[in-house]
């Protein structure tokens, strides 16, 4: 009988044992060193679109900026939080966001209407164990590695990270640095308090910082081997300056207002009193088309499709097919 019972406990023991294991192991957020957020110009537009593994990740602006899911087709749609989001990033199967409830589902009542949260969130894909990661303020964020690197608005403002797992939480720079322009270990930025040159900070504990673009140049982003951005001193056309050689070339003279890219275009707002328009050019600048014609903000891209707003009109949002199958029209979340 003795046996029995010390059988019986000793199985009871490691199935206890075992189900701890894979709780401790379901709760293991994963995280890699050469793991990357969104894409840099989506991050410069509000970062409000987001792709991975075949999902579409927005901010739906017809329900309060609410997290949604979708299909690339933009089909089966689905709320993931009841509160606005933005500056949406992921890997290895989680979301993080900048959350705030000032914007809240018009259709959840009760208690989750009435909460106040803000700040750094992290959940999965599902929506599901959405965890604050940080309750502060913050501008831009973006996922450079192991890392959340994110802009933090008290003090004047400062350049901060903490880990995915909510750890080891520092101040990486005494400067509103924005983190957005990350690739291969580098982070990639315009400064803010003695300068408006694009400096080159290696996130590898140094911090070690060189000016790679001297100038007032803004919204840098790193695109096959060249930085592109903004030169305030031309307009604030478009430029980009080959990494290798350093050989500066204008791409496009149009003033711009904001822009993003993907590998084969850059698309942006014209700015332009008589004729504003969303612009599309080739990386060189070449094949300058107009997509659509009035003063837009909110650029975002995904593989199939560009995204954006109209001034005046955040509650709207446009997309278009990017191999121009159909003109522009308002995007609509419907299902």
């Amino acid at each position: 009988m003795n046996k029995k019972i010390v059988i019986v406990f000793l199985l009871v023991a490691f199935l206890s044992i075992g189900l701890v294991a894979v709780t401790l192991y379901e709760q293991r957020i994963p995280m890699d060193p050469s793991d990357v957020g969104n894409m840099t110009g989506n991050l410069q537009n509000g970062g409000l679109f987001f792709e991975m593994d075949d999902k579409v990740y927005f901010s739906n602006s017809q329900e309060e900026n609410c997290l949604y899911s979708m299909n690339l087709d933009e089909s089966k749609p689905k709320r993931l939080t009841t509160m606005g989001a933005k500056y949406i990033n992921g890997a290895n199967g989680y979301l993080y966001f900048y959350m705030d409830s000032t914007h809240k589902s018009g259709k959840v009542t009760g208690l989750g209407a009435a909460s106040n949260q803000f700040g750094i969130y992290r959940c999965t894909t599902k929506g599901r164990n959405q965890t604050c990661l940080l309750r502060d303020f913050c501008g831009e964020v973006q996922l450079c590695g192991e890392y959340i690197y994110y802009q933090g608005k008290t003090d004047g403002g400062t350049l901060n990270k903490i880990r995915v797992d909510k750890k080891d939480k520092q101040q990486v720079a005494n400067e509103m640095i924005s983190p957005v322009c990350y690739d291969n270990g580098i982070l990639y930025y315009t400064g803010v308090t003695n300068d408006h040159n694009i400096h080159a900070m290696r996130l590898n504990g140094s911090y070690s910082d060189t000016v790679v673009v001297p100038g007032y140049c803004f919204f840098p982003v790193v695109m096959d081997g060249y930085i592109y951005y903004l030169n305030g001193e031309s307009n604030y056309s478009i430029w980009r300056t080959n990494l290798s050689t350093g050989v500066q070339e204008l791409v496009v003279s149009d003033r711009c207002d904001c822009f993003t890219m993907d590998h084969e275009h850059i698309y942006y707002s014209f700015s332009n009193a008589d004729h504003p328009a969303l612009r599309r050019c080739d990386l060189d600048g070449s094949n300058i088309y107009i997509l659509y014609e009035g003063i837009v903000n909110s650029i975002n891209l995904t593989s199939r499709y560009v995204y954006f707003k109209v001034f005046g009109d955040d509650a709207t949002t446009y997309h278009m097919p990017l191999d121009g199958s159909r003109p522009a029209s308002v995007f609509v979340v419907s299902g």
